[in-house]
């Protein structure tokens, strides 16, 4: 799919960008994510994209895990950058790829509880969806209609994961995510272990009863911004996952999603 019109900063006034895309940095032009299969709901809220490119450039990507137990509360989110021709390259990538055709979903090919992977793009103004059941989980090996559909996607998800490969040269890490806020997500903790690291919550909103419900049941979600988040980043960034939350109603597990730039906060899993 291709528009008339520049779309990337950096594309030369000239030469018209094949693939018009936004530009604000709070545009998503491409979000690659997984989700689903044997993972407990209330982890599943706290998933975060694979990666995701925006008008700017800024593609915000998983960072290594701590191999430290437990691990920390506060996910680790990076950054590159690329440029508006190398934005260009990128939906070619995807165009070819089929992510820029009809929404489709590719079943999983007989695998059980596997995940899916959803490709999301936006083009011309126009947003793609395009998701298959357990990709690479035997895509290779098994041979079905769908098979050269899903090896095309698998190989766009491997380049993406290699950007330095795919675009020929060295995309740094451009430090840390710093989000605007975050999700945060607290339960009852009906029976806290003695072992357990306390912390006092650090807001005067009640996690038991501000915010909203979410889709799973007992877990609620407060979204966490403005004046409110460096008291609360102050406390979580050295929280390990387990802390016990003490507030004025109770004892809460937390867990957290950081916000992406075109989020606002707990709309995607209100209940």
């Amino acid at each position: 799919m291709s528009g008339a019109t520049s779309g990337a900063s950096g594309s030369p006034a000239s030469s018209p960008a094949k693939y018009q895309v936004a530009t604000g940095a709070d545009k998503l032009i491409l979000q690659i994510a997984g989700e689903g299969g044997l993972i407990n709901p209330s982890f599943q809220l706290t998933v975060t994209p694979l990666l995701a490119l925006y008008g700017d450039g800024r593609v915000i990507v998983r960072g290594p895990t701590s191999q430290v137990s437990p691990g920390p509360l506060l996910p680790n989110l990076r950054q590159k950058h690329v440029t508006g021709a190398e934005i260009q390259e990128i939906m070619a990538a995807a165009d070819s790829a089929g992510l820029l055709g009809p929404n489709v979903s590719y079943d999983s090919g007989g695998v059980m509880d596997a995940g899916t992977t959803t490709f999301r793009t936006t083009v011309g103004g126009i947003t793609h969806l395009v998701s298959a059941g357990a990709l690479g989980a035997g895509d290779g090996t098994m041979v079905s209609p769908d098979s050269a559909a899903r090896a095309k996607l698998l190989h766009f998800e491997n380049s993406m994961n290699d950007l330095s490969r795919m675009l020929g040269r060295t995309v740094a890490d451009d430090g840390a995510y710093q989000p605007a806020g975050f999700d945060v997500f607290s339960s009852e903790a009906a029976q806290p272990d003695a072992t357990q690291p306390v912390v006092t919550w650090p807001l005067a909103s009640d996690p038991g009863t501000a915010g909203s419900t979410t889709l799973v049941d007992g877990v609620r979600c407060l979204a966490v911004k403005g004046a409110d988040l460096a008291a609360f980043v102050g406390v979580a960034q050295t929280a390990p996952l387990g802390t016990i939350w003490k507030a004025p109603s109770g004892e809460y597990n937390v867990s957290v999603r950081p916000l992406y730039p075109e989020e606002s906060g707990c709309a995607a899993v209100a209940g």
